[in-house]
């Protein structure tokens, strides 16, 4: 169960964006080539590149929030204790959770509006739910990821040291990951190299 449901997680966040950029590069150089080249320019490949670069964007950032790979502004954040960090981490995930949740039902309810009312785009005529549903996606995990780091913060809160040493291994900046990372590696005897300057003529 839980391979499938990471199988899912990943085609979701990775996958798909990866195949929508795959499909915006060609098209955009297709368009290109055509304008410049051919000078025909392509209507449609404007509607392509925009309904890819939705896809892209959207489920790019919930692979992003896995990895808490957005960017963020720690200055006051990394001189603060543990508790200190889970306190103002829980801050800020409550308030995206909240803004989420409260956005979650009117656009679940916009996009499946623009299936009732047979919304098309213009040139391709594609519905225009399946251009803007990743939003949909993007708010049901972004959520769903905003709860799981409440609850680890919360645990930190209560001093379950699993918890505790996630977060500060999650708060290291990349230089300290990139030291630690040195440091670990096996240390090399620089004197018994063979350089190949030796002996030779």
């Amino acid at each position: 169960m839980n391979k499938a449901a990471g199988f899912i997680r990943d085609c979701v966040e990775k996958i798909i964006p990866i195949i929508a950029f795959i499909v915006l590069f060609v098209v955009f150089v297709f368009q290109v080539f055509m304008r410049y080249v051919v000078k025909s320019p392509q209507a449609w490949t404007g509607e392509v590149e925009q309904s890819c670069f939705l896809w892209l964007v959207l489920l790019g950032a919930c692979y992003a929030q896995r990895i808490k790979g957005h960017v963020t502004f720690t200055l006051v954040y990394d001189n603060l204790g543990i508790k200190g960090k889970a306190i103002a981490a829980m801050l800020g995930n409550i308030l995206i959770a909240f803004s989420f949740l409260v956005s979650l039902i009117p656009s679940f309810n916009y996009i499946i509006g623009l299936l009732e009312r047979a919304q098309l785009t213009s040139l391709l005529k594609w519905p225009k739910t399946y251009v803007f549903f990743p939003y949909v996606i993007f708010l049901v995990f972004i959520l769903a990821y905003s709860l799981l780091d409440i609850y680890e913060e919360i645990m930190v809160l209560k001093g379950d040291q699993r918890y505790i040493d996630k977060m500060l291994q999650e708060s290291k900046s990349e230089a300290e990951a990139a030291i630690e990372e040195s440091l670990a590696q096996e240390q090399l005897d620089l004197n018994n190299i063979d350089y190949g300057g030796k002996g030779d003529k």
